[in-house]
């Protein structure tokens, strides 16, 4: 068993994105060109008001507000989703299959949505199968010594946590692996982490402290934007009616730039770990 270091994992999205500008820019294009269609749907259509003291909005509420074409959307952003996803692997996986900026809509783009979808059922239903055990082991001995509860549902917790995430990474490589052998094949995705579960960890580990990094900043710049181009000038003047208006645009750049640069490194990571786990020479993958 080789060693694998983690880095080269978490950084490959950059190089993508240095290697690929255009595709990077074009997958970019894509989303905001969706996010702007949802958007002049929504201006469009009767307004809808949520309470503001509701936790979160529901899918249903989500879906109200597009109108008679929530669905058409919520489709459309699975289905660019998707594609997005897959051609952030084959730029990966596949680099001379380059044509239309790695973007396909076909039999991997299906794969991988049915197998994602699939990894996300399996994870709710695992996932919380540990917590109920855990539930059921532990309630006699709250109920017996109710001075340590808390302590006894913190440790319950943090275990229930801990198996959540093990079997997050353990899944995590089957959208992946489905593009990459062009099959469903169920009882494969399962061995292909065995053994990998700390290097995949620390790969999602180092992605995650990019991609905070990269919220800090966007953030930073968001408020910059309000703060320093809206805040100051007069209300109710139409300069400041233009201003926001430059800057809602502004923001909805660096939003989709946001969400794009972060797939791609999350899917780069993906791919590129894969690549290192099952080596030179297996079907489909490009040398590492």
């Amino acid at each position: 068993m080789t060693t694998l270091s983690p880095l080269p994992a978490a950084l490959e999205g950059f190089r993508l994105m240095r290697r690929e500008p255009g595709a990077v820019l074009a997958w970019m294009g894509l989303w905001l060109a969706a996010l702007s269609l949802a958007a002049w749907a929504v201006a469009l259509g009767k307004p809808v008001q949520i309470p503001s003291h509701a936790p979160a909005r529901s899918l249903a509420d989500i879906a109200h507000l597009f109108g008679p074409f929530g669905v058409v959307f919520i489709g459309l952003f699975l289905l660019l989703w998707a594609v997005t996803t897959v051609a952030a692997y084959r730029a990966v996986l596949r680099p001379a299959d380059r044509r239309w900026f790695f973007l396909r809509v076909g039999a991997d783009e299906l794969r991988v949505a049915v197998m994602t979808a699939a990894a996300f059922g399996l994870a709710l239903v695992f996932g919380s199968a540990p917590a109920y055990l855990l539930y059921v082991l532990f309630s006699p001995i709250m109920r017996a010594l109710p001075d340590l509860a808390r302590d006894v549902a913190g440790v319950g917790a943090l275990i229930t946590v801990c198996l959540e995430v093990w079997l997050g990474v353990r899944l995590s490589l089957i959208a992946v692996e489905a593009f990459s052998e062009r099959r469903f094949h169920l009882s494969a995705y399962w061995p292909v982490t065995r053994g990998r579960f700390w290097y995949l960890l620390a790969c999602y580990f180092l992605f995650f402290l990019v991609v905070f990094g990269l919220s800090l900043v966007i953030f930073s710049v968001n408020g910059f934007l309000f703060e320093t181009a809206v805040a100051k000038v007069a209300p109710g003047d139409f300069v400041r009616r233009l201003i926001i208006l430059a800057m809602a645009g502004a923001l909805a750049v660096l939003d989709v730039s946001f969400w794009v640069i972060s797939s791609t490194l999350f899917c780069a990571c993906q791919a590129y770990a894969f690549r290192a786990i099952v080596g030179r020479g297996k079907a489909g993958v490009a040398p590492a």
